[in-house]
Order: C-alpha cells, then structure tokens, then sequence
C-alpha cells in the first residue's frame, strides 16, 4: 500500500503564491492564476557523466544529414542537367552549352565531395552516444 502512494501521479495547483498538492486528478485546465501541475515520480533515474567535447557534439547534433542532404541535391540537379545536355542541340548556343556543362561539373563534384563526407561523418554523433552509456556498466 506504501509504494502504490509514493508511485501514484500527483497534481499541483499554484494559488497565490503557495502550492497546493492533492492526489486526485482534476481538468487540465490552465486559467487566471491557477496553473496545475502534474508530477508523475520514477522508479529509478540515471545520470550520465559527459565531458565538454561531448556535449558540444550533441548540442551541435549530426551535421551528417545536412551532408546527405545537399549531396542527393546537387547530384539530382547535375543529373537534370547532364540529360539536358544529351538531349538538346547547342549548336548555335554554345554559351547556354558551356553554363550547362559547368553546372553539371560542379554539381557533380561537389555532390560526390558530400557523400564521402557524409559516409565519413555519419557515425560520430551515435558513437558519442554509445560511448556515454558504456560508462555506466
């Protein structure tokens, strides 16, 4: 019967100033001055250690979709390009040909660039991660 009331939710009411706690549970309903709060405890709770290299790689995230991401671009853009190549004649306009050939090049290069570093980059957020959790064994 003990545990069953410490593992119980609880609900908070904040009235001028003071906070009333009850065990019952009311509308979720946040009008004037009245702000309730529900507070659920847990079981158990792990903290983890990180260092500050750590931490900064994970409030940066994994720049590794961003990679992918303008990869699969430029690669579609110098694909559309390459095909406009193939299928038109530039014969008479040679400028357009050599803009559309220089978009093709770097579309390509640039994209392919991308990829190896998104194939490169992609596991060090999750390793960072792995790496944290691994302390607490």
């Amino acid at each position: 019967m003990e545990s069953k009331k410490l593992n119980s939710p609880t609900e908070s009411v904040i009235e001028k100033g003071k906070v009333i706690v009850s065990s019952k549970s009311s509308l979720d309903v946040i009008s004037g001055e009245n702000l309730k709060i529900k507070r659920h405890k847990f079981d158990s709770l792990t903290l983890f250690e990180i260092s500050e290299a750590e931490l900064e790689i994970i409030e940066k995230g994994s720049p590794s979709s961003i990679y992918l991401n303008f990869s699969i671009f430029l690669i579609s853009v110098a694909v559309s390009f390459l095909i406009s190549i193939l299928t038109n004649d530039y014969t008479d306009k040679q400028n357009a040909y050599i803009v559309f050939l220089v978009i093709t090049i770097i579309g390509f290069i640039i994209g392919i660039f991308l990829i190896i570093l998104w194939l490169r980059t992609k596991n060090d957020f999750d390793e960072t991660i792995k790496k944290i959790k691994q302390r607490i064994c």
